[in-house]
């Protein structure tokens, strides 16, 4: 009996003391929820605005650094042959690769007045370039003279070849910038001395066959070689109603067209 009334002071005692327990909270509340989902919108919303900003800076790290990279392969290909003009082909021959999602111009190839620029396909990014100016040049006078091919204008090269040497001052460290009024300047000249150079072709051509009409090919034929960088186009090869257009092949550079009268105009 004394053993009963023990086992129920006992049991009595437990259930008393568990019923005085704090509760635990089992949750959540609305108000919490709400907090916090608020909070992660707010991240989310700051992530968006910088997270392109970063994906463009990324993009012209890269740009400018195969930038120095083309430059390289340039000084490599001026060692060898300085009298010659500098083309894209060549760049990869001395080792140049564009990484993904960049791309690489060759404005002048020439040793006195070397152009490259480089951009990033992704929109918003800026374009850089390295230009590097001989001391002939910046006197006034190429010593080189002018050049031919797709980094040049007309004639070719008549300085010294590789017997002749580079002075170490030819290649200081390149020095990158941002393309301005000067670069763009220089690429749409490029675009316009196209136009220029095959007008001229094309009055050669009406000259012989007056009817004809001009195409890529037959301006080809007669010796019209474009820049490589440069998008030319015969719109209409009629004497009566010539039209040809190009483009410098980078975004931001100038339309410019040409008509029967041979003026350029731009758009």
């Amino acid at each position: 009996m004394q053993h009963r009334k023990r086992r129920s002071s006992f049991m009595e005692f437990r259930s008393n003391s568990l019923m005085n327990l704090p509760t635990r909270q089992k949750g959540f509340t609305l108000i919490e929820i709400l907090l916090v989902l608020s909070i992660l919108g707010g991240l989310l919303a700051i992530a968006s605005l910088f997270y392109p900003w970063y994906r463009i800076k990324a993009s012209e790290t890269v740009s400018q650094e195969d930038l120095r990279k083309a430059y390289t392969a340039a000084v490599a290909f001026f060692i060898d042959f300085p009298q010659r003009v500098l083309t894209p082909a060549d760049l990869e021959k001395y080792g140049f690769r564009s990484s993904p999602g960049i791309e690489t111009r060759v404005v002048d190839g020439r040793l006195a007045s070397l152009l490259l620029v480089s951009y990033s396909t992704m929109p918003g990014s800026r374009a850089f370039m390295i230009q590097r100016l001989g001391a002939g040049l910046l006197s006034g006078r190429d010593p080189y003279g002018p050049a031919s091919g797709p980094g040049g204008s007309t004639g070719g090269y008549s300085g010294p070849g590789r017997s002749g040497g580079i002075s170490g001052d030819s290649f200081a460290a390149p020095l990158i910038q941002a393309m301005d009024a000067a670069g763009w300047g220089r690429c749409n000249e490029k675009a316009k001395t196209a136009l220029e150079e095959a007008f001229g072709i094309a009055q050669k051509y009406f000259s012989k066959d007056p009817g004809g009409s001009i195409t890529k090919d037959i301006l080809s034929d007669y010796g019209f070689l474009p820049s490589e960088e440069v998008n030319f186009l015969v719109i209409n090869g009629t004497q009566s109603s010539l039209e040809m257009s190009a483009i410098f092949n980078i975004p931001g550079a100038l339309n410019f067209s040409i008509d029967s009268s041979g003026i350029i105009r731009e758009g």
